[in-house]
Parts: structure tokens; sequence; C-alpha cells
């Protein structure tokens, strides 16, 4: 299992050199090396997921993918298992980033608000981008979606398109479209533990640079912990990196 996550954290390190070559070379940008490098974190983050979940229950389709990397023979496999490898569905623990494998963000925002409210991260300042017009310069909105909320988001919507629903600012409605192209992060409220997609983070979030959106006014303090949904503070967390 450890020969089989250190294959994919070396493999995975060769694409890593050749973007930082290109980068000191100037044929790359500083922020596509290091989207190389987050890249490689999502990667090797989804190794260890997969191989550790089919220890349990599926050690052989870790044997499998063991040969399929060239760590083992299949006459080995066949000795180990009883069968040969063509017989034994892998564990997908090789698959790129780019396939079809990785969770795209209809699904996960499906799967994370079954377990509450989930804040959302979107670049506002995108056109098609549905907000209150005070937020529309902010790179780094979060926006609070859930079932449960109160007041409820009534014709809350998840969709192939957008992520959708009224939400209250200040104690005034305004119905927000989010569409994927605009989405980069999304975590269970109070989660420290959070899913992005480091391909569509902004440029400026990334390096910490443009403009700085104009400050919010915080909502009246009756109506605070009714609101649906409000710009919450940056803090630190851990979001786990999908491509």
């Amino acid at each position: 299992m450890t020969a089989l996550i250190e294959h994919r954290v070396s493999t995975s390190l060769v694409d890593v050199e050749r973007a930082l070559a290109k980068w000191r070379s100037g044929a790359h940008s500083a922020l596509a090396a290091h989207g190389a490098v987050l890249r490689h974190a999502a990667r090797c983050e989804r190794t260890v997921e997969r191989v550790t979940a089919a220890a349990g229950d599926r050690p052989e389709g870790i044997l499998r993918d063991a040969v399929d990397a060239g760590l083992m023979s299949a006459d080995e496999f066949v000795q180990l298992v009883g069968k040969p490898p063509a017989d034994v569905p892998s564990i997908d623990s090789l698959r790129d980033e780019d396939d079809a494998s990785a969770p795209d963000k209809r699904k996960t925002l499906e799967a994370l608000l079954t377990r509450g409210p989930v804040l959302v991260h979107v670049d506002a300042r995108r056109s098609e981008v549905s907000v209150p017009a005070r937020f529309r310069a902010d790179p780094s909105l979060v926006l609070r979606f859930g079932y449960t909320l109160s007041p409820a988001i009534a014709d809350l919507n998840v969709d192939d398109d957008a992520i959708s629903g009224t939400l209250t600012f200040g104690g005034q409605p305004f119905h927000c479209v989010l569409p994927w192209t605009a989405v980069y992060a999304a975590m269970v409220e109070g989660e420290q533990r959070g899913t992005v997609w480091p391909e569509d983070v902004p440029e400026d979030v990334l390096t910490g640079g443009g403009d700085s959106p104009a400050p919010v006014p915080p909502p009246a303090a009756p109506e605070a912990k009714d609101e649906a949904a409000q710009p919450r503070p940056k803090r630190q967390s851990h979001l786990k990196l999908v491509d």
C-alpha cells in the first residue's frame, strides 16, 4: 500500500518539476507553476483516500493497481490473489485528476448540503453571477446556503448550471445565482475541511493581490442570527483540493 502511494507521489512530482522548469525558463507564469503544485497535492490526496478506503474490503484492488504501476508482476498477483489481474477491478488509485472521477461541483454541493449549511466561495465579479450590487466587486465572496436556515431558502436550487436561491441581506431578500464557473470552494459550516477547485480560484485571490472590495456593513443586531446568507470573515481552514 505504501509503495503504491509513493509511486503515485513520485510520478506526480515529475509534472511539478516540469512546470517549475518552465517557470524558471519564463515559459510558464508563477501562477501556472503554483497550479501544478496544487494539482499535485490534490492528486496525491485522492490516491491516499482511495487506497485507505480499499484497504479494509478491497485489498486485491490495491494489488491490481500495483500491477498496473509495475510494482508487482502478474504472476506474483496470481500467487497472492488466486486469479489474474484482469479479473479484479481497479480501485483507480492511479487515475489522473483530469478524468471524470474528480467530483463535479454540483455533486459536491448536493452532498455537502445534506450535512448542514454550506459556505460557498464565489468570484462575484463574474458577469454571470447575480448578487446584491454592493458585493459585485468581491473576488472572494462567501454566501451561506442550506435547507434548514431561518429564514428558509424556499427556492434553493442546485442544477447543472448553478446553485441559486433567495438569500437575505440585512433583512432584504435577493435572488442569488452562482454559476459553477464562478464557484471555487465550498465547506460545511463549522467543519474544518472543505473542497476547493484550484483551477477556478481567481488569480488575485491566489496571489493576495487585486483591489479590495468595499467593506460590507454588518446587519442589524436583531437580524444577524436570522440571516440566510451573509459574507463571512476569512478564517483558516483546510480545504480538500480537487481538479
